[in-house]
């Protein structure tokens, strides 16, 4: 596709490819037109400094650009790195000029990725009816200078997940051509203001999940100016020390999970002590190990695997991230407590590879702006009567010694009030972002709503409904003030069913 083109073949044969993207477009414009001014794009390209293009999975022309700076933007000087820029065009021509910006967390995900959401067709099409979506890779994920490595190039299957000398020869290998201190947030916070000032628009609606809270509002404080309103799901605050709590957040995730099944008279009779079953398990497993065995559809090859208690309690912990997951948690448990570990580890071993992720850029950002804030004393007396116990903390301050980049020397950053209106959203289930830290957030806005969905882990996927989600955010960004939001549909949001069998 042409996002995948180097920059020399977009340049030299961008008219061929606007003559061949208009034609093969022609058959299949709307209402059997051939005028393909009809696309909103056509028009769009006349106010944005961007060109044509097409997206895989996307039925209609879209604008791409790339925007160069300097990697180390404080010297001005030396290597430049280019920053994608994909926008869908709103449908009503967008005459007030709004555009909204996303970050959908991790920090690993592609924001470009998800164009096809918002495009013709597009679960999202909607929100793009009265504003241009514009979708922007930060520097060093996927479509802008993404940090790939080699040693990290397949995820880890019941195993540590961020072994040090691994995480070391990743950092070895990209340091080689790459100053991997300039790939922070506060970086690529200033390479979205730059892209704002060149798409020339006044202000952006900001939309943030998980870590893309932390990141949007750091940009709220950066650049208080630039953000209209403000949307954050499921977030980390904004000095956000991972993983400082996710032990505890997980612990009590689990026993909201636990307290919803107890009150389904289904899953209770099955199930009847889910936590006694998690304790059996982990108390079985460091007295002895259980030994397995996985295809690896990396190598398609029969593989062992030693499931500890630390692995175990881990991949629970990760279960309780997505809602279709955590509703099997109870069984799992179970059938682990009776000695079969078939379920775990179907769960927990994928069938199929999975796309490698940009590692260099996530210990860029979490290690020196996050983990450098905690020890491991600080971890050991915050997940103290935990399933997880202290070893997920372990597991990324020896990562993040093996990184070896400092403190970032900006942060903490000291928090403000402000009269941006704000929107948030939290799950009860959560094991990353408690709603205690939606209460936190709120601290700082004075036109603000907190909602907590009670059955949600860190999102809505799966839920009967989901769709209410999205149409709160739209009415919240559309009125831009939380003041008279109807979110009655809530109720009509249901979460998957617990797994009996």
């Amino acid at each position: 596709m042409a996002a995948d083109l180097s920059r020399f073949l977009i340049k030299t044969f961008l008219l061929f490819v606007q003559v061949v993207t208009i034609l093969a477009l022609a058959a299949c414009s709307p209402e059997g037109t051939e005028d393909t001014s009809v696309w909103p794009a056509y028009e769009a390209a006349k106010r944005l400094p961007l060109e044509i293009c097409n997206r895989e999975g996307v039925t209609e022309p879209l604008l791409c650009g790339e925007l160069e700076v300097y990697e180390n933007r404080a010297a001005g000087t030396g290597r430049k790195i280019s920053v994608s820029v994909v926008v869908i065009p709103a449908q009503n021509g967008n005459p007030q000029a709004r555009a909204w910006i996303e970050h959908q967390g991790g920090p690993r995900y592609s924001m470009i990725a998800a164009a096809y959401y918002y495009a013709k067709g597009g679960e999202l099409e909607y929100f793009r009816r009265n504003r241009d979506i514009v979708l922007i890779d930060p520097r060093g994920l996927h479509e802008a200078n993404p940090l790939y490595c080699d040693a990290l190039k397949y995820p880890r299957i019941l195993e540590r997940y961020y072994p040090p000398d691994r995480v070391r020869a990743c950092r070895e290998e990209l340091e080689q051509d790459i100053d991997l201190s300039q790939y922070s947030t506060l970086n690529a916070i200033d390479d979205f203001e730059d892209i704002r000032e060149w798409l020339g628009y006044g202000q952006w609606d900001a939309g943030g999940w998980s870590f893309g809270s932390r990141y949007m509002l750091t940009y709220l404080h950066r650049y208080p100016g630039s953000i209209r309103t403000m949307t954050l799901s499921f977030p980390a605050i904004m000095n956000f020390q991972r993983p400082l709590d996710y032990a505890r957040f997980g612990q009590q995730g689990f026993d909201k999970l636990v307290e919803d099944c107890l009150s389904d008279s289904a899953c209770a009779e099955r199930f009847p002590d889910p936590k006694q079953d998690m304790l059996n398990v982990l108390a079985a497993l460091e007295e002895q190990p259980v030994v397995v065995e996985i295809l690896n559809p990396y190598s398609g090859q029969l593989e062992g695997r030693t499931i500890t208690r630390d692995v175990f309690a881990e991949s629970i912990w990760v279960s309780l991230l997505w809602n279709s997951e955590a509703v099997q948690v109870p069984f799992i448990l179970r059938r682990a407590a009776e000695g079969d570990f078939t379920p775990f580890v179907e769960m927990n071993a994928p069938a199929e590879p999975q796309a490698s992720e940009p590692e260099g850029h996530y210990f860029s950002v979490v290690c020196p702006e996050e983990t450098a804030f905690i020890n491991m004393q600080m971890a050991t007396e915050a997940s103290a009567g935990t399933f997880v116990g202290p070893y997920l903390a372990m597991d990324y301050i020896e990562a993040c010694d093996a990184w070896g980049l400092p403190r970032h020397p900006e942060l903490p950053i000291e928090e403000r009030l402000f009269d941006t209106p704000a929107l948030v959203f939290s799950g009860a289930r959560d094991p990353v972002t408690q709603p205690e830290y939606g209460d936190q957030i709120t601290e700082h806005f004075k036109n603000v709503r907190h909602i907590v969905f009670k059955n949600a882990s860190h999102g809505t996927g799966g839920f009967e409904n989901e769709e209410c989600y999205g149409r709160i955010i739209d009415d919240f960004v559309e009125a831009g003030s939380v003041d008279n939001l109807d979110i009655s549909c809530i109720a009509d949001m249901k979460p998957p069913a617990f797994r009996y069998e």
